[in-house]
């Protein structure tokens, strides 16, 4: 998918791309993806990932993104915004946990405060034994399309 004026085009993930995503998520203490599966990324001109997101869906039927994470090179160039309109355009609705520092992005694409429950319990247990859980301050977060 070509975003207008975009330097960057969406895809699928594939496998060989784990290797920049996973340094992707590592380098914001998260860890590694488990497969290329349910993985749409930003592509540069070159086809090298440049951001990506993961969509789970939860055990209670909504989609949940885990994670959205952009190269720090390519914040500011609306990598992270296109990757979650093209979700939320295709899943009608999101939801996830976002960390205290990313809470003004979520906010600026529309996205609120949700309760804890509104998380799927196999996604907000991540949050449980995190041991950045106290500077994150996680926050549950959701957006329905209008």
């Amino acid at each position: 998918v070509a975003m207008p004026n975009a330097p960057f085009t969406l895809r699928d993930a594939r496998e060989p791309d784990l290797a920049y995503l996973n340094a992707y998520a590592a380098a914001e203490g998260m860890d590694d993806l488990p497969s290329a599966e349910n993985v749409r990324v930003a592509v540069n001109g070159d086809d090298v990932p440049v951001g990506f997101l993961r969509l789970q869906q939860g055990s209670n039927d909504a989609a949940h993104v885990n994670p959205v994470v952009s190269c720090a090179t390519w914040r500011g160039w609306g990598v992270g915004r296109a990757l979650m309109e093209e979700a939320l355009a295709s899943r009608g609705e999101l939801r996830l946990v976002a960390r205290a520092a990313s809470v003004p992005f979520y906010r600026a694409l529309g996205f609120e405060e949700l309760p804890w429950d509104a998380i799927a319990p196999e996604i907000a247990v991540d949050c449980d034994g995190c041991e950045m859980r106290g500077e994150g301050r996680p926050l549950p977060m959701g957006k329905k399309m209008r």
